[in-house]
């Protein structure tokens, strides 16, 4: 058996909706457009459809999870919308096969939502993953979107180590988004 094609597209299977539509729906057509050989062919005539999906959701819901953990408020900053931008974006890539996956995960979904510009991508909230995952020792970045008891703010974010090289962050909010001021952020606001 030619184990390597096979794994290679059950785990195009497993993330991919549209793919196990195709398998679903014609399953001679999709095998004939992704090219198997007749072994792995065999084994995809052999699939049960219902399963392949539950094991797939499984997965799709642990990453979800996972993402929401790693970027609360740019995940409640998308809303409603936020289980199904994950799934187009997870249909557009693999896990990241590293020890850290669940974080870049995260960074790969935020950089989605930056070039695909969805309403609630939260520059603010990458930029902190960006730094904690580059190892950086210090950084400043000028943000329009700092999410400080569910209110945003501009204002500046200042991020460091400690002498453990554990990362820390600041953030000095200058205004209230929408131009209104407001009094409820005081300069040098800290948050670790």
């Amino acid at each position: 058996m030619n184990a390597p094609d096979t794994v290679r597209i059950l785990a195009l299977l497993l993330h991919n909706q549209s793919l196990r539509d195709q398998l679903r729906t014609s399953p001679s057509a999709f095998i004939a457009t992704q090219g198997l050989s007749d072994e792995a062919a065999q084994v995809m005539a052999l699939l049960d459809c219902d399963q392949l999906d539950r094991q797939a959701e499984a997965l799709l819901s642990k990453r979800r999870f996972q993402v929401a953990r790693i970027i609360p408020e740019t995940w409640h900053s998308l809303g409603s919308t936020a289980a199904a931008q994950f799934q187009n974006y997870m249909e557009q890539t693999t896990w990241p096969e590293t020890h850290q996956k669940h974080e870049l995960d995260a960074q790969r979904f935020c950089e989605y939502l930056r070039q695909q510009k969805i309403p609630g991508y939260l520059k603010s909230e990458h930029n902190w993953l960006n730094f904690h995952l580059h190892h950086r020792w210090f950084r400043i970045h000028w943000v329009t979107d700092l999410v400080i008891g569910q209110k945003r703010f501009g204002g500046i974010q200042v991020f460091g180590r400690n002498p453990s090289g554990v990362p820390v962050k600041q953030a000095f909010c200058l205004w209230r988004t929408k131009g209104v001021q407001s009094s409820s952020c005081a300069p040098g606001f800290k948050e670790t």
